[in-house]
C-alpha cells in the first residue's frame, strides 16, 4: 500500500471513531434519562410514608391550634387520607395553602423528604389583644390587626379590650380613623415597652370612645383619653417615670386613679 493511500484512510478511521465515541455519549444520555424518568416515576407512585407537622410556639411557649387539628384539616380537604395518596397527588402548594387559611396559621411550608414523609412548619399567628365587647363581640386580634376566633385549647396572655367596642370592619387597618385600628396601634406600643407590657391587663372603651387602662397590680385605673398616635405615646411616657419615681414614695394603694388627659402632668387621685 503506497503512502498517499494510507494517508487518505487514515481521516476516515479517525472520523468513524469520533462517531462511535459520539454515539456512545448519546445512548447513555439516553440511557440516564430513561433510568432518571422511571425513577421519578417510581416515586410519585409511591405513598407518603407518614405526615409529620410541626407547630412552632408562640413566644410564651404556647400553641393555639393542635397538630391533630391540622392532620384533621388535611384529611378532610383530600379525597384519600394523605398516607393513602401518591405523591403524585400531593402538591405542595396546595398543603400550604389549605394549613394557612387555618385561623391560627400565619405561614406553611411543607415538603417530602427521601423518607417520604409529609414534613410540614407550621408558623402560629401571635394574637396581640383579645376583644371581649358589651355587644357579645368576642376574639383576637394579631399583629397584622387580622381577626382570630377563641382558641379552645390555649388562653393568649394579652390586654383584654372591653367596654364599648365598634363591630368588626373587614377592612379597619386602612382606615386609621377607626377604634379597631388605634387599639392595635396602642397594644403594639404597649408590647414594645417592657415596662408597660408587664404593667397593663386591660383597656376599657367608655361611652366617649375614651381608653382607660387597668393595670395588673393594684385596682387603680388609669385614663388615657382618646386615642392620638403621639399624643398618646407621650402619656404613657409621663405615665412610666411616675410609676418609676412618684409611686415608689406613696404608694400604690393610696391612689384611686391616675389621670393622663391633661397635657405634661399625671394627675393622681387618692382614695
Amino acid at each position: 500500500m503506497d503512502s498517499r493511500r494510507r494517508f487518505t484512510e487514515q481521516p476516515y478511521v479517525v472520523r468513524a471513531m469520533q462517531n462511535v465515541r459520539t454515539y456512545g455519549w448519546i445512548v447513555m444520555a439516553v440511557v440516564v434519562g430513561i433510568l432518571a424518568i422511571s425513577a421519578i416515576s417510581s416515586r410519585e407512585a409511591s405513598h407518603v410514608g407518614t405526615v409529620a407537622p410541626v407547630i412552632l410556639p408562640l413566644p410564651d411557649g404556647e400553641a393555639l391550634v393542635t397538630e391533630q387539628e391540622l392532620l384533621d384539616l388535611l384529611a378532610s380537604s383530600f379525597t384519600k387520607p394523605m398516607n393513602e395518596l401518591s405523591l403524585a397527588d400531593i402538591d405542595v402548594e396546595r398543603v400550604e395553602s389549605i394549613l394557612e387559611g387555618q385561623a391560627f396559621v400565619a405561614d406553611a411550608d411543607a415538603f417530602v423528604d427521601d423518607n417520604l414523609q409529609l414534613n410540614i412548619v407550621v408558623t402560629q399567628r401571635v394574637p396581640l389583644l383579645r376583644v371581649i365587647a358589651e355587644n357579645g363581640q368576642n376574639y383576637y386580634l394579631d399583629l397584622d390587626g387580622v381577626r382570630m376566633p377563641v382558641s379552645t385549647t390555649h388562653t393568649a396572655r394579652v390586654p383584654v379590650v372591653s367596654g364599648n367596642v365598634v363591630l368588626w370592619q373587614d377592612d379597619f387597618m386602612e382606615h386609621p380613623e377607626h377604634q379597631l385600628y388605634q387599639l392595635v396601634e396602642l397594644a403594639r406600643f404597649l408590647r414594645q415597652d417592657d415596662f408597660l407590657d408587664a404593667l397593663i391587663e386591660q383597656i376599657y372603651v367608655n361611652t366617649k370612645g375614651e381608653f382607660i387602662l387597668a393595670p395588673k397590680l393594684g385596682d387603680q385605673v388609669i385614663h388615657l383619653g382618646h386615642y392620638d398616635r403621639e399624643g398618646t405615646a407621650a402619656r404613657l411616657r409621663r405615665l412610666k417615670i411616675f410609676y418609676r419615681e412618684g409611686l415608689p414614695y406613696e404608694g400604690w394603694s393610696k391612689y384611686k386613679s391616675f389621670d393622663l388627659r391633661y397635657a405634661d402632668q399625671v394627675v393622681a387621685r387618692k382614695r
